[in-house]
């Protein structure tokens, strides 16, 4: 399932890469502008200390991928734009035990794929707003675990997520507003928030993430044996995505993903919300230093207690290569 959807999405991107036309009337073409783009990177950094270090002897390796795929088409005053992105990463901790032996912890830091797709029909008045049809897709592609130390003082994990484990699809009808090429807000009066749980074995004791609710075993919100939990609701997204500076050498990109269901007082988690931010700056042709960050608030993804705001985020200087 995880190499069929994947296959879906990239296939679905360049298909609408494809220079298409749409007859307006039997005598009149209009062909589709189509703005394209795709970029990929990686990132890399090894850092250490001496053995007699006093702040505590680490050895840390850390590396992390991205891809960035965007496709719009427009056909006067119909549009659809497709935006893909995908990042992973790990960092390698050379460690001790209580036996003074090394060993080498291995953990993600950062593991995501976003797809939103969005069909629109622009008014003719006033000509940046328009009714759209979305669909997005959020989820992460490896497996997740949550580390405890053993008796003899090594990390020992416990499955705590997977692919759709949990993951979530949002489509979505309402109004976009664009007051410029680069930016949009998108209000959803009909939204579904979908949350998945495919991986069944993630409901067995030990795990840390287990719930009890009335005495049903619930995980992300998700009763056990149901695999999906829908939620109606409203939708709001708006983004920016800007290069700026000499040449543009500077780019800025950031999205912001809220959704709150009809009968919000009755929630758990009233007000879901994702940010995605990201800032590059190109040293060389194929060289730029980024940051990435991805912050989601989601009462149903944090134990009682815990903060539910949850972040992930990278600073690195890498290889960057547009397509």
């Amino acid at each position: 399932m995880k190499y069929t959807l994947l296959a879906g999405v990239f296939t679905f991107l360049s298909t609408s890469q494809a220079q298409n036309a749409l007859k307006s009337d039997s005598t009149k073409k209009e062909t589709a502008i189509w703005t394209k783009s795709s970029e990929f990177g990686l990132n890399a950094a090894l850092s250490g200390t001496s053995p007699n270090w006093s702040g505590g002897v680490a050895n840390n390796l850390s590396g992390n991928f991205f891809f960035n795929a965007l496709a719009k088409g427009d056909w006067g005053r119909i549009n659809w734009d497709n935006s893909l992105k995908i990042n992973i990463g790990a960092i390698s901790t050379l460690l001790e035990d209580n036996n003074e032996r090394k060993y080498r912890s291995t953990k993600k830091n950062i593991d995501n794929l976003f797809f939103d797709s969005k069909f629109g029909y622009k008014f003719k008045n006033p000509a940046w707003l328009s009714a759209f049809a979305s669909l997005n897709i959020q989820t992460q592609l490896l497996a997740g675990n949550s580390y405890l130390k053993s008796s003899i003082g090594r990390d020992s994990s416990i499955r705590t997520s997977s692919f759709l484990s949990q993951g979530t699809t949002m489509p979505s009808l309402g109004f976009e507003a664009k007051p410029k090429k680069w930016a949009f807000i998108r209000l959803g009066l009909g939204a579904v928030k979908q949350t998945w749980v495919i991986n069944q074995n993630l409901y067995f004791k030990g795990n840390p993430n287990l719930k009890y609710e009335n005495t049903d075993q619930t995980l992300y919100g998700v009763k056990k044996g149901e695999i999906i939990r829908n939620e109606l609701g409203f939708n709001l997204q708006f983004g920016l995505d800007r290069s700026f500076g000499p040449k543009d050498i500077y780019n800025l990109k950031m999205n912001y993903l809220g959704f709150s269901p009809y009968k919000f007082s009755k929630s758990n988690s009233p007000l879901d919300s994702r940010i995605d931010f990201g800032f590059s700056a190109k040293i060389g042709k194929y060289v730029n230093l980024n940051y990435t960050l991805i912050s989601v608030f989601d009462k149903d993804l944090s134990l009682a207690g815990q903060n539910a705001w949850q972040n992930s985020w990278i600073l690195g200087v890498g290889f960057l290569y547009k397509l």
